[in-house]
């Protein structure tokens, strides 16, 4: 009953609400959050061999949620991974991997001619929304990150007026 109650509120909800930490919650069974949440952008196990799957509505959302699952396939955890604690980690030298496991994978990747990658998030920092951009090298190591304002809420010529 529980599963049908929470369906029905996942397809009322659509996607202007869609938020996987108000749909998920700790004890639900794997089947039932890819049901509830659909396709993960990214999943993998953590180094205490705990799955894992990332969601995001990045990039017009501001979070990126890591959902962990125990060894009986249910719901451990569901936090957001773009806090300024977990941006304060990131250190240079870090490869994608290591990165992708404290902030997640970003879905807006470029690569340059100088075979630089940068992965850009937007996130939420104590209120004011930012970007934080990760630059990597040709050997795909975090080189450095750095966070602006984002200029789409910001700046009149961006966009601005609050939205």
């Amino acid at each position: 009953m529980r599963f049908l109650c929470l369906l029905l509120y996942a397809s009322l909800a659509g996607c202007a609400t869609y938020d996987v930490s108000r749909l998920v919650t700790p004890g639900m069974a794997k089947g039932e959050v890819g049901a509830l949440a659909g396709k993960p952008i990214a999943e993998g196990r953590l180094a205490d061999s705990e799955a894992y799957w990332d969601y995001t509505r990045q990039p017009y959302g501001y979070y990126i949620y890591r959902v962990t699952f125990g060894p009986d396939e249910r719901v451990r955890e569901v936090r957001n991974l773009l806090t300024p604690e977990n941006i304060r980690k990131l250190q240079a030298g870090m490869t994608q991997a290591e990165v992708s496991a404290v902030v997640g994978v970003s879905p807006d990747r470029q690569a340059y001619a100088n075979g630089t990658r940068s992965w850009s998030y937007r996130y939420q920092d104590y209120g004011v929304i930012k970007l934080l951009h990760v630059i990597f090298d040709s050997g795909d190591r975090l080189l450095w990150h750095y966070s602006e304002w984002d200029p789409r809420v910001y700046s009149k010529k961006g966009g601005g007026g609050g939205r």
